[in-house]
């Protein structure tokens, strides 16, 4: 495949991720009470202690991999989830490290699932966790919350970067 068509089929398969995992989202938290629909993403910059104060305020964890030199800080709040993405000067739309924090009612099974499908790549992190990744899109790894409560994604445009945080202990909740 040429360099042009992976970063389409990469592009996709963000988008499908992407478009799943709102689409659980909303069938989770859909009500027939006539109440207002979810609010739509919003994203914004954000200092440290913005986030850690943001993410005391949600009733999820939130996952992010600690300070990076050179890069500011972008959340991202979503029905689906929420990301913190590291963001340097002139960075283009895919090209930042991201970690998504993601809500499921059973994040170890969706990773069970993930590990399961043709092409999974699967590594045990040195605290147990189960990293999975696969051949189609090797940018994102992801492992459930040791809580089970949400499903993290580690996106670089590196599949090495995205697989050696997602097993290192560097990627915490935000405290």
């Amino acid at each position: 495949m040429t360099e042009g068509g992976r970063n389409l089929a990469f592009r996709g398969a963000v988008i499908a991720v992407a478009v799943a995992v709102g689409l659980v989202a909303w069938l989770a938290t859909r009500g027939d009470d006539g109440s207002s629909p979810p609010a739509p993403e919003t994203e914004r910059v954000v200092s440290e202690s913005e986030l850690v104060d943001a993410a005391a305020a949600l009733t999820q964890p939130v996952y992010w991999a600690g300070p990076v030199s050179g890069t500011e800080l972008e959340l991202v709040e979503s029905p689906g989830g929420v990301q913190v993405r590291y963001v340097a000067a002139g960075a283009e739309p895919g090209e930042s490290l991201t970690i998504g924090s993601y809500p499921l009612a059973n994040p170890s099974a969706a990773i069970q699932t993930l590990a399961e499908e043709p092409g999974a790549i699967v590594r045990t992190a040195p605290d147990g966790r189960t990293i999975v990744s696969s051949d189609e899109t090797p940018t994102s790894a992801y492992f459930a919350s040791p809580d089970d409560s949400v499903e993290v994604e580690v996106y670089d445009p590196s599949p090495q970067r995205a697989m050696s945080l997602a097993l290192s202990a560097r990627v915490e909740p935000v405290r």
